[in-house]
């Protein structure tokens, strides 16, 4: 999906040369009225048309999954389709799933996900399946794991909705057209794609990740820090449905460094996800009690196999 993602967003690369500005702030219009800001616009354009979900429950997070069995099994051909058309694996368990609805049909516009860590020692799958790439052992989310990390991944968009967000009309909605077409390329945005990301930017925020890491194709992540979207590449490349590179991003530091068009529309995603997160973790996250138990057990486990061995020991010397 990655690869299909990344060539619809070639169709931008013909424009690099223009850079988003925020240059179009209260730009008059010939009957001398004021149009709103580029990132208001843009935000304007994107919630007109489409909401926001954090998956609470079964059916929420099925969206999810049957998207990215559309996506994966069916258009891409990277997983084998399977009877339930739904693409999940392990760490579904102990990951927030998002999603974006169309409100105009209802459809999963795409879909992404934050795979936490556990406290019983379970990595994240970078770590898990490609640990030797990572170019210092320093940088591995076990590593980081006090400080909160998560990775984000199973980023889907369906065929029609990739082809949508490109030949959508931002700047048709008000803006002085002629003015900002001549500096920003914006109906070229790839805005569901970012979307997705500031979404789980803004989760993370909200949870105290201080880092989310990131395998993708290097193709995407040279167009996404067009936009101040900039994941740092952590380690080698490996052969996983394409060529794919480690990223780690500070979501603080993400949000400070967006393209100035961007920051607005950042926060109406953030606002939106206000009050709409907590029930999601609190299915993965154990509570203190829990968390009091586990600890317990793993205290109680640890005793019990020091005392396992003193009485093995003593076996031995009394059998001598």
């Amino acid at each position: 999906m990655l690869n299909c993602l990344s060539e619809n967003i070639q169709l931008q690369a013909r424009h690099e040369n223009k850079v988003l500005t925020n240059d179009a702030k209260n730009t008059p219009n010939t009957d001398g009225k004021k149009h709103q800001s580029l990132d208001k616009l843009i935000a304007s354009f994107f919630f007109s048309r489409y909401k926001l979900v954090v998956a609470s429950n079964s059916k929420e997070k099925k969206v999810g999954y049957e998207t990215r069995h559309q996506v994966y099994c069916e258009e891409m051909r990277y997983e084998a389709e399977n009877e339930r058309a739904l693409e999940q694996d392990a760490y579904d368990k102990r990951a927030i799933s998002c999603h974006i609805q169309h409100l105009p049909t209802g459809k999963c516009a795409g879909t992404i996900r934050l795979v936490l860590p556990k406290l019983n020692g379970e990595g994240l799958p970078v770590e898990d399946k490609f640990s030797d790439i990572f170019e210092d052992p320093s940088l591995l989310p076990s590593r980081e794991a006090d400080q909160g990390v998560c990775e984000i991944s199973r980023l889907a968009i369906p065929k029609d909705f990739r082809v949508r967000q490109f030949r959508s009309k931002i700047l048709s909605s008000g803006l002085g057209s002629a003015t900002v077409k001549s500096k920003v390329n914006i109906d070229q945005l790839p805005y569901l794609s970012i979307a997705l990301y500031l979404m789980a930017t803004s989760i993370c925020i909200k949870h105290d990740l201080r880092f989310a890491y990131v395998l993708m194709e290097p193709k995407l992540a040279r167009r996404m820090k067009a936009f101040g979207i900039d994941f740092k590449d952590i380690g080698s490349s490996v052969e996983f449905n394409g060529k794919r590179v480690p990223y780690r991003i500070d979501p603080k530091v993400l949000v400070s460094e967006l393209a100035k068009p961007l920051r607005g529309f950042y926060q109406s995603i953030d606002k939106a996800l206000e009050n709409e997160t907590q029930a999601a973790f609190d299915q993965i996250q154990p509570n203190q009690l829990e968390v009091d138990d586990i600890q317990h057990n793993e205290y109680m486990a640890q005793n019990s196999t020091k005392n396992n061995s003193a009485n093995a020991s003593l076996g031995i010397i009394k059998a001598a």
